[in-house]
């Protein structure tokens, strides 16, 4: 077929002596050039293959027959009784008259003929006795016939074999012989049928027949016959079938005239196999990809490849071009191995028929490199990403204790357990603790006293000022009140600084002293810096009070008395009102608001706590009253001193002016504290648990038997037990002065009263005894003669009490 480059040759009777003739030109005659290039003209590939040559041409034929050793006469068959025949002889060692299989597959030239030639009948050569004639081509040809010319008559019974591969069992190509069944128990003349193995070898008795003597010659078409030759591009059978690696001729039985019966000498001698020319018509089997042929360094003989192929035949893909199947090319594609697609992260690569089928690209990249994976190295690595720039994957280093898995996202993140947070799972979220393979734990820590953040290794949770314990759960030891909107967690205990243990009082609920300036100033003041008064303003329609100022110096509202005195129960809770000015200005001061008490005086900017700048628009403005570094009261005083300011508040005064020609305006005054009363509880009203000798709600008393011992403290003094001598078991708490019983006297009964004598420190009930005097007189004790003599003794007696 002509899109396989082969001759198709007929060989029936007719067309013998043109099919001889066109199959001795095609062997004779080197084709000059390959068919085509690899590419055409645009650099695309295309079929091509390596030129059609006679494939046997002074290649060794291994013959296991040959005469000449030991020389031998021969003698020429003339096919006529009783002619003489020429003999000769033929000896192996004599250049001039040996016919060794060199001679096969030399230059065949008609003049000087040259022949193999084996041993004569007389030696032994006739059927069951057979010759075998093996041509080793050195590589796969695709054949396209194998051509005999016989020097003497054709042989009456002989076949063709080959072997597919170098190795392999060897498949029979055709059958001549005038007994097809009888030799090779095959049909005579048979045909192949559409749909039959077309790899069967047939047998014909065409060239059987003794005539001619000389010069007659077999040629086999390897496609002559069979169907499916005019689509061999589309017949992976007959591409197997004509490809061969060697070729044997097997010569099974002489064509004879019948008178070797006899077994005259010069008739047996006359009866031998001899072959002048042995040809073998193809291509070196490239597979269309290749158009030449050469030699290798070890004189191997090997296809020079293209279109990305290896292999001697270019019968695989070169490595890294596997993204499709290997194929034999053909007429309208090249089928040129495409190259794997590896993202440049890898050289080697395999074909993977699944991913083939799946995708339409069958290379699976071997060996990714950047800790890439997949087919196409297209992506990362299990447990690794792609980093920012996209060209290298990076380790998840997902922590194996925190993570749920060992394989993060896109950016790198991993999937935590319950608990954990960190990018890499590496540590507990803020309120979690104690890593471990189930997660981290949730910190049981108290929403009250607690930031909601606990030791990460041990769970103690972080506790707001004021309150400890593991889960901070509990007040300090001087504190109470654990309150979920206080900063500090708990309240200080105040009990005017004689107890450090009290507790919530039970009875006091939430109250406020307000000012709300709907039916007048409500007795708020207005005061200068240096203490001197200003008007303040009322407003009617908006129900505010106000100050006006002509100057920078600032003005100040002062409250009324009843958001003064005894303001203990307002510790810790907010003042609160609405502000706002005619002109903004930002030049506050540090004294902005200001109480004064207990001979302290505090202060903070209006922006403190948390508050905005004051504008045009009515604002609200509130101010923690107690102290904390979060609220920077200034000067910084300690609770108890802040508590001993409200508890005896004497000011508050809050600016209203802060620029020139400016005004102020306040409204809604609130300040939150707590009364005996029903209604919401006041959680942070004390009770005190006192030490002994005070009493009360906050320790502001001294029990019975005790006295202030600074009076002038009032109850911020301590209590000292009563000074009696043990003449009384109570005395006034606030001067000390006892009771005094056992007739003594004194602020500590110190003495006897009037009217009597004695040691009153002694302690007992008689140390005071009654006068020996008369009525209304006194009496003393003599400290040198310890005698007792009368004092203040009436008109007409003297001291002696005798007297």
């Amino acid at each position: 077929p002509s899109g396989w480059g082969g001759p198709s040759v007929t060989l029936n009777p007719q067309n013998l002596v043109r099919t001889v003739a066109v199959l001795g030109w095609v062997a004779a005659v080197c084709v000059s050039a390959a068919m085509d290039e690899c590419e055409d003209a645009q650099g695309r590939p295309q079929r091509c293959m390596p030129e059609f040559v006679n494939a046997a041409f002074n290649v060794t034929v291994v013959a296991t027959n040959t005469c000449g050793s030991p020389p031998e006469e021969y003698c020429v068959q003339t096919g006529a009784t009783g002619v003489t025949k020429s003999c000769h002889i033929c000896d192996a060692r004599d250049q001039r008259n040996h016919h060794s299989a060199a001679y096969l597959t030399d230059y065949n030239n008609q003049q000087d003929a040259t022949w193999w030639q084996s041993q004569t009948m007389l030696a032994g050569v006739q059927y069951p006795t057979s010759i075998n004639l093996t041509l080793h081509l050195g590589k796969a040809f695709d054949i396209t016939y194998v051509r005999l010319r016989f020097h003497t008559s054709r042989p009456e019974s002989f076949a063709i074999y080959k072997r597919t591969y170098e190795g392999g069992p060897w498949v029979p190509y055709q059958y001549y012989s005038g007994s097809c069944e009888k030799t090779y128990q095959k049909v005579n003349r048979g045909f192949i049928r559409t749909g039959d193995d077309e790899q069967q070898a047939l047998c014909t008795d065409e060239f059987s027949d003794i005539s001619p003597l000389t010069g007659g010659n077999v040629a086999f078409s390897t496609l002559e016959g069979r169907p499916s030759s005019h689509n061999f591009d589309n017949s992976p059978v007959l591409q197997d079938w004509v490809t061969a690696t060697d070729i044997k001729v097997t010569l099974n039985r002489l064509n004879t005239f019948g008178d070797e019966l006899f077994g005259d000498p010069k008739v047996l001698k006359s009866y031998y196999y001899a072959i002048s020319d042995f040809a073998v018509g193809g291509r070196c089997k490239c597979n269309g990809h290749a158009s030449e042929c050469v030699k290798s360094g070890g004189g191997r003989l090997l296809c020079d490849c293209k279109h990305n192929t290896a292999g001697d035949d270019c019968n695989v893909c070169k490595p890294f071009f596997n993204d499709r199947p290997w194929r034999r090319a053909a007429a309208d594609s090249a089928n040129e191995c495409l190259p794997c697609n590896c993202n440049g992260k890898s050289s080697d690569c395999y074909f993977d028929p699944e991913l083939y089928r799946a995708t339409g690209h069958g290379g699976h990249c071997r060996n990714c490199a950047d800790n890439t994976d997949g087919p196409n190295c297209e992506r990362c690595l299990d447990n690794y990403y792609r980093d920012q720039s996209g060209n290298r994957c990076q380790p998840c280093s997902c922590s194996p204790i925190g993570s749920l898995s060992p394989q993060c996202d896109r950016g790198g993140v991993c999937a935590c357990k319950p608990g954990v947070t960190g990018e890499k799972c590496d540590r507990c979220l803020p309120g979690y603790h104690s890593l471990t393979e189930a997660g981290c734990r949730q910190c049981s820590c108290s929403p009250s006293g607690s930031t909601q953040e606990c030791d990460v290794a041990t769970g103690q949770c972080r506790c707001k000022e004021n309150v400890e314990g593991f889960s901070c759960d509990r007040c300090k030891l001087g504190f109470f009140n654990l309150d979920p909107h206080n900063p500090q967690g708990c309240t200080p205990c105040f009990c005017f600084q004689h107890s450090s243990v009290c507790d919530s009082a039970e009875g006091f609920s939430v109250h406020s002293i307000t000012s709300t300036f709907t039916n007048g100033d409500e007795k708020w003041k207005g005061q200068q810096q240096d203490g001197s008064s200003v008007s303040i303003q009322w407003s009617p329609s908006g129900q505010e009070v106000s100050l006006s100022s002509d100057s920078f110096l600032p003005m100040y509202f002062v409250a009324p008395e009843k958001f003064l005195g005894n303001q203990i129960l307002s510790y810790g809770q907010n003042l609160s009102l609405n502000f706002r000015v005619e002109r903004r200005d930002n030049r506050l001061s540090a004294e902005d608001l200001i109480l004064e008490g207990a001979n302290m005086r505090v202060a903070v900017p209006l922006i403190a706590q948390g508050n905005a700048y004051p504008n045009e628009n009515m604002q609200r403005y509130v101010f923690r009253l107690h102290d904390s570094t979060d609220y920077p009261w200034r000067p910084h005083v300690s609770h108890s001193d802040f508590q001993k300011l409200l508890q005896n508040l004497t000011a508050i005064k809050f600016r209203g002016t802060y620029s020139e020609r400016s005004s102020g305006f306040l409204d809604n005054v609130s300040l939150v504290t707590a009364r005996r009363a029903p209604g919401v509880p006041a959680r942070w009203v004390e009770q005190c648990t006192c030490p002994q000798g005070y009493q009360g709600q906050h320790c502001q008393q001294c029990t019975l038997g005790f006295r202030r011992a600074r009076p002038e403290l009032g109850a911020f003094s301590s209590c000292e037990p009563c000074s009696c001598n043990g003449h009384s078991d109570a005395c006034n708490p606030n001067t000390g002065a006892c009771d005094c019983q056992h007739n003594t006297a004194g602020l500590s009964c110190e003495r006897c009263k009037d009217g009597f004598y004695g040691d009153a420190t002694q302690g007992t009930s008689t140390d005071c005894q009654p006068c020996p005097c008369p009525a209304g007189a006194t009496c003393a004790i003599v400290p040198s003669t310890r005698e007792v003599v009368c004092t203040n003794c009436p008109p007409g007696t003297t001291g002696a009490p005798s007297s």
